[in-house]
């Protein structure tokens, strides 16, 4: 089915007796049992249910709370409504590159000083934010014209309202000055996008689907996420009705989602108790999950849908992270990384020539290691241990200090002597920065394995894969002498479900503490 493997291969047969094909169907005298899951499809007492003159149902609530928060959602802006927390970071990435060709062509080049008053870039910035959240700018997977065109209209837009705002300012400077820069503040924002396009993978903001479903819908949804390229879903495989039914069971459709990191579950099956099994289990792991209903769902307020190509899928639940809190982290991480690979560029430097003198090989270290939901990138770090180091790790298995899928020797023969150095101060780990500036890693976060240590994994410790990996964490701050893998397991756990901002700043201070004292963080 499409042209990825099946999780669980199966033989299409006949529809199960008991599944009808209006299974969300609206009926007057009542509604099917999964209607019940879909929100304005319940018949609750408290909602009363009215047609329009289209006939479709329309759901109201008389209360004067809900009446007032209906006005409020009509009447607020409709740039306000598309804005999403992990817009932020590369909002405030963007503002920054207008900020610096402001000064650098009203500086260096001469431009009229009165360009840059306050007035003039806080409504130039303001505009631009606003068009570019109109535009879609910040969308992921966007095509390349698509994303430029946006940029162009969010630019043309924010010089338009700033040559409005200096006809009634103090400025001397004209609106061929904004234009210009303008222009210049477009090509820098055209050339970051093609660079991140450049280094990022494709599939970066990918979502993990599972299909529950072995009929023709389930292979007409998978054929139209593979068709369209600017899809963020990527199908990880099916599972078919008799299966979850009678085969595996309800723990099988949890392990795969474990196992494959799936982010969100469809359900192409009129089985009601397949679908029933799939909802709660989506629920009890925190993944998305949308039906695709075999006949067309009357519209109502509060049914909320999404599409795959022409195919509507009802929205049954969102896991909805912290999204606000994740995007702070993340714009944290780029201005620590940031601000702090420049500061300690001379440590860098001299860090590569002690390098250099104490044993050949290059001075950057590059290994595979596996991220958040298994997907793997290039650590960066530097080389503390001699060239050949990978191909004997192997031998050196026997002599493995820690318990379960983790290797580390206290005294490891492949270290070289700098590198003991560099090890203690936990200077080898500084590359990393630019890990965390790709998005890959983060400053505080489980510490990334390699491949080899993640394939001896058992399902529990998967867990410690749904967060994105960090140059220090919980452990490295608490336990890091503990040779017990169950014991960093469990701390990384403990860290990814009660994460706050907070407890980042502490462990980072933690972390400043131990490096000073050289204990190797």
């Amino acid at each position: 089915m499409g042209n990825t493997a099946n999780l669980i291969d199966f033989r299409a047969g006949p529809r199960p007796k008991a599944a009808t094909a209006a299974v969300f169907a609206q009926v007057r005298g009542g509604s099917s049992d999964l209607a019940r899951l879909v929100p304005g499809l319940s018949g609750d007492s408290s909602t009363e249910t009215r047609l329009d003159s289209a006939g479709s149902p329309i759901f109201a609530d008389s209360s004067p709370l809900s009446f007032l928060s209906r006005m409020a959602s009509e009447l607020r802006p409709r740039f306000l409504k598309r804005f999403q927390a992990t817009m932020v970071v590369p909002a405030i990435l963007d503002i920054t590159l207008i900020v610096l060709v402001f000064v650098f062509e009203t500086r260096l080049l001469g431009l009229p000083r009165g360009l840059l008053s306050l007035s003039t870039v806080s409504i130039y910035i303001s505009a631009f934010l606003i068009f570019s959240i109109e535009e879609n700018l910040y969308a992921q997977q966007k095509s390349t014209l698509a994303e430029n065109g946006a940029a162009v209209r969010a630019i043309g837009w924010a010089t338009l309202f700033a040559s409005f705002s200096l006809s009634w300012s103090q400025a001397r400077a004209s609106a061929v000055t904004v234009v210009a820069v303008s222009l210049g503040s477009l090509f820098v924002l055209i050339a970051a996008r093609l660079l991140r396009r450049a280094i990022l993978p494709a599939n970066k903001h990918k979502r993990n689907v599972l299909i529950v479903g072995s009929g023709p819908k389930a292979k007409q949804i998978s054929d139209a996420i593979h068709r369209d390229p600017s899809s963020l879903r990527l199908v990880k495989g099916y599972v078919a009705e008799n299966h979850i039914r009678n085969v595996y069971g309800r723990p099988m459709l949890s392990r795969i989602a474990r196992e494959e990191f799936v982010d969100e579950i469809i359900i192409a099956s009129t089985d009601q108790g397949v679908a029933r099994i799939a909802i709660e289990e989506a629920y009890r792991n925190k993944l998305d999950v949308k039906i695709a209903p075999d006949i067309c769902v009357p519209y109502a307020r509060e049914i909320e849908f999404d599409t795959v190509g022409d195919i509507p899928l009802l929205r049954i639940h969102d896991h909805r992270p912290p999204e606000c809190g994740l995007a702070l982290k993340r714009s944290l991480d780029v201005v620590l990384a940031m601000f702090g690979g420049i500061a300690l560029l001379p440590l860098l430097f001299i860090a590569a020539v002690l390098i250099k003198l104490n044993s050949s090989g290059p001075v950057f270290y590059r290994a595979t290691r596996t991220g958040r939901k298994g997907r793997q990138f290039l650590c960066y770090k530097f080389r503390t241990m001699i060239v050949e180091a990978d191909a004997i790790k192997d031998n050196l298995r026997t002599e493995n200090e820690r318990d379960g899928a983790f290797f580390k020797i206290e005294n490891d023969p492949r270290v070289t002597p700098i590198g003991r150095f560099l090890r203690k101060y936990s200077i080898d780990e500084i590359p990393q920065l630019w890990n965390v500036l790709m998005g890959d890693m983060s400053l505080v976060g489980p510490r990334p394995h390699p491949p080899d240590d993640v394939s001896l994994y058992e399902i529990q410790h998967l867990q410690r894969l749904d967060f994105v990996p960090g140059i220090t964490g919980l452990w490295q701050v608490t336990a890091r002498r503990d040779p017990s893998f169950e014991r960093s397991v469990a701390l990384d756990v403990e860290y990814i479900k009660n994460w706050n901002l907070w407890l980042d700043l502490r462990i980072l201070c933690k972390t400043v503490s131990a490096v000073i004292e050289g204990s190797g963080v």
